[in-house]
């Protein structure tokens, strides 16, 4: 797979999940806080889910940056000893 590939795949699934992960929290919480019925719940989040997608795009395209480089990865080398 292409590192071009790989990126994209990782980019489109991250900010998938993610803006699915903000619906399903801003939904519950207008359910649950505010008495809205699940459609309105639902209609509520999504209009505040779609903004999100422009705040979460760079987020995710500098944290798909810093995994591609191993910037914050630390290296760790752990020999392990098998006693019998």
């Amino acid at each position: 797979m292409t590192t071009t590939t790989r990126h994209t795949l990782l980019r489109t699934g991250l900010i998938a999940f993610v803006l699915v992960d903000l619906l399903l929290l801003a939904s519950f919480i207008f359910d649950e806080w505010f008495g809205a019925s699940p459609g309105e719940s639902f209609g509520l989040a999504m209009e505040l889910a779609l903004p999100a997608a422009m705040l979460v795009s760079p987020l995710v395209d500098i944290s798909i940056d810093d995994l591609e480089s191993g910037a914050d990865i630390p290296a760790t080398e752990v020999e392990t000893t098998w006693t019998e």
